[in-house]
């Protein structure tokens, strides 16, 4: 072979160019075996024709999705035989995409993609054991999957609302997974509600100790949801307190901020029970309190100026709560880190220099490690910042 010969039959193997020979493929599949780099040996590719083969004999067991890594939904079937035949019937026709669904998950398994929710397993699971919650269990929503448990699905009102809200449920699901959201379930406005419209629940605050307010919870079971005016208050504003309860959820990661005090929270206190101090206990003015529940609120007088001094009051609660976390923690803290050349720079500037103290000795020379040659002698030891008073008699 000429030179001119070989080299065109190596054209392609040098560096920067592929190889020309192509990569062995699957014959039943036409996919190309999946390999990650550093990662150990090639992964093979699902097969529709063997899941299909592991389906119709076996599909009541579940063995199509154990053999698609999905464990959960192997599990599930197995113990439901497949959903009571449901879903083996409707996993012959979407079997294809279960299958294109398992290989993108194999080729890119660190994406956060992999493990979000099938809009087709939630209706699935809905249809057939929706009653029990088994939708609310697959989409991280355990309270409502609880909840529709005891309850068969709300007395099958939930349920059947569930049929229109589903696809936004888990759009929400994974843009909540995506963002790293998930760690802390949210507050269902359903459950909340469910809560507080059951008379007897809703009167002990079981609304409150479930959106993880416990002093109101608490102080609705001894007074039987305030005489019944805070239950009848929360039936308005149950979305509001539902939306606080998330945003603090949702912040419980992020930089500590002091939980906030709300006016409609004040007033509500205030009017049946104000008398005995309850707004002032909730605004941290545990002095006025006591005081307001042994005189009965100043004798009516007190607990009617606070009508019209209630925002200023809670005003004042919050700017003294945006305080206390630079009075509990080190200043220091807080402090920008200065690297070695901008902390000289601003010694240089106020004519002195950091001891072991932290302060600026505007006097003293730097203090030097071993034998100084222009005194005779040792420098002065780590700290030292002033010569010392002269001796008198």
């Amino acid at each position: 072979m000429s030179t001119k010969e070989h080299k065109g039959a190596n054209q392609y193997t040098g560096i920067g160019y592929e190889s020309v020979e192509s990569t062995p493929q699957n014959v039943l599949t036409s996919y190309p075996p999946l390999s990650y780099p550093n990662q150990g040996p090639r992964v093979s590719p699902k097969s529709i024709l063997e899941a299909y083969i592991l389906a119709i004999p076996f599909g009541l067991l579940g063995f199509h999705h154990f053999y698609l890594r999905r464990p959960g939904f192997g599990i599930l079937y197995f113990f439901t035989f497949g959903l009571l035949g449901v879903g083996v019937l409707v996993d012959l026709f979407r079997l294809p995409c279960l299958v294109n669904d398992a290989n993108k998950r194999l080729q890119n398994p660190q994406s956060p993609a992999t493990e979000d929710k099938r809009l087709d397993d939630a209706y699935l699971l809905w249809f057939v054991f929706g009653l029990l919650g088994f939708h609310h269990f697959y989409l991280r929503n355990k309270s409502l999957g609880f909840l529709y448990f005891f309850t068969f699905g709300l007395f099958g009102i939930g349920w059947l609302i569930d049929s229109c809200r589903l696809y936004s449920v888990v759009q929400k699901t994974n843009e909540k997974h995506r963002n790293g959201m998930d760690k802390f379930e949210e507050f269902s406005l359903l459950m909340a509600y469910v809560l507080n419209i059951l008379p007897l629940p809703g009167i002990l605050g079981a609304h409150h100790f479930y959106l993880g307010r416990y002093f109101f919870g608490v102080a609705y079971f001894f007074t039987f949801g305030l005489m019944g005016f805070g239950w009848l208050v929360d039936l308005i504003r149950l979305p509001i307190l539902v939306n606080r309860a998330n945003e603090n959820l949702r912040n419980r990661g992020s930089a500590p901020t002091p939980s906030k005090v709300h006016l409609d929270d004040a007033y509500v206190l205030w009017f049946p029970f104000g008398i005995l101090g309850f707004h002032h206990f909730y605004l941290r003015r545990y002095l006025w309190g006591f005081l307001y529940f042994m005189s009965f609120g100043i004798f009516g007088i007190g607990w009617t100026v606070d009508l019209c001094r209630m925002p200023s009051l809670v005003k004042e609660c919050n700017e003294r709560l945006m305080r206390l976390p630079f009075l509990i923690h080190d200043p220091r803290q807080h402090a920008p880190n200065l690297t070695h050349s901008q902390t000289a720079g601003v010694h240089e500037q106020q004519g002195g220099y950091q001891t072991a103290n932290n302060g600026i000795c505007p006097s003293a020379p730097p203090a030097e490690s071993g034998y100084s040659p222009q005194t005779g002698g040792m420098p002065n030891p780590p700290g030292y910042l002033d010569a010392p008073p002269p001796y008198t008699e």
